[in-house]
């Protein structure tokens, strides 16, 4: 086993649970969100003598990771269609909403939101892993927030919140 392959686990010690939670609040069941932050960490082997120096990387996995439980999430829905509408459908079909309107944000704001709300990452964290200041941090939140309780007709931040998965304070 070679240094790279020491730095990796230790990076994946470090960042699977994120990427798991993340999945998690997209897909809605344990075992897909699993599957999927694996694949997230399989791709990101693949490109570590790349990503391995990148202060993005957690950044980066998170994105994949997202992308990644979209993918599953439609299929999820396409598999749908047809049968009849339960409470656990409902549940996907709002979260298949959510990620249309997440993928309807500008690249910057929907990395901020996704790494503060989806990851639970502080401020700071996504900071660092944007390569930003927090009061650009804030700001992206910010006006992402806004865009997505207009996408979600939601009537407030709070209810954005919640549907983005974040515990009340």
């Amino acid at each position: 086993m070679g240094a790279g392959d020491e730095d990796f686990e230790r990076f994946f010690d470090e960042s699977f649970r994120r990427a798991f939670l993340v999945a998690h609040r997209i897909v809605g069941e344990a075992a897909q969100a699993e599957d999927v932050a694996a694949e997230a960490f399989i791709r990101a082997y693949a490109r570590w003598p790349r990503l391995a120096e990148d202060p993005k990387r957690v950044g980066w996995v998170v994105r994949v990771t997202v992308n990644l439980a979209i993918d599953v999430t439609r299929r999820r829905v396409r598999l749908m269609s047809g049968h009849p509408a339960d409470a656990e459908d409902e549940t996907v079909v709002l979260r298949l909403a959510l990620v249309e309107a997440l993928r309807r944000l500008p690249e910057r704001q929907r990395q901020a939101v996704a790494l503060r709300f989806l990851a639970d990452m502080s401020e700071a964290d996504v900071a660092a892993a944007l390569g930003v200041s927090t009061g650009a941090v804030k700001s992206h939140v910010h006006r992402g927030v806004s865009r997505l309780k207009t996408l979600l007709a939601a009537d407030d931040d709070h209810d954005v919140e919640v549907r983005l998965g974040v515990q009340p304070d």
